[in-house]
């Protein structure tokens, strides 16, 4: 059986964090921002990236024209974005339109990670290597248009059913292909207008 101490120890949970500040930021700032997160206990503190100056950087549509330094932190105290960056903008003395704290795994990060490029276009690839498991009987073909007709049959059946309207049967659809009344087109028995 394990002991109180071991579990806790197992139960050892991270917190992971972006802390991007728009505008020139000196080594001298870079070490009290890290100070100032020793208050949640950091676990991993390392500057990620540098952008060049742009004239509307992301996440801070009141700044212009000025560079990002990303910091990535991991922190073993929990904490939240909001608190983090209030925290850190009176610590460091850095207007909170200049300063942002964000979670690596949201949505507005996702997109701004860069996909691998591919070389050339997807549909020159006939082995398809981008789905390999792919079925394909599952997705064209004439067992899938019979299913595909199927259920649309059945539904259609399920809609007559709700409306209360009488669904015919096979049985009951008489096809009468004997009569000679409709063997000829109407367009061969109009008159020839030329003469």
């Amino acid at each position: 059986m394990k002991t109180f101490k071991e579990y806790l120890t197992e139960s050892a949970k991270t917190y992971d964090f972006k802390v991007k500040i728009a505008g020139a930021f000196t080594t001298e700032q870079e070490q009290r921002l890290k100070s100032a997160l020793e208050r949640f206990s950091v676990n991993k503190f390392k500057k990620a990236s540098t952008t060049p100056i742009q004239k509307l950087p992301l996440d801070f549509p009141q700044v212009k024209n000025v560079e990002v330094t990303i910091y990535e932190v991991v922190l073993d105290y929990p904490a939240t974005q909001f608190e983090l960056m209030e925290y850190l903008s009176g610590e460091l003395g850095v207007a909170k339109s200049h300063l942002v704290v964000k979670r690596p795994g949201e949505p507005t990060e996702e997109y701004q990670n860069q996909e691998p490029q591919r070389e050339g276009a997807l549909l020159n690839d006939s082995e398809y290597k981008e789905s390999p498991n792919a079925n394909m009987d599952d997705f064209f073909g004439s067992k899938y248009n019979s299913g595909f007709v199927k259920e649309l049959n059945d539904v259609l059946k399920l809609q007559r059913k709700l409306r209360g309207e009488e669904i015919p049967t096979e049985a009951a659809v008489k096809y009468n292909t004997d009569s000679p009344e409709g063997t000829k087109s109407v367009l061969t028995q109009a008159p020839d207008p030329r003469k």
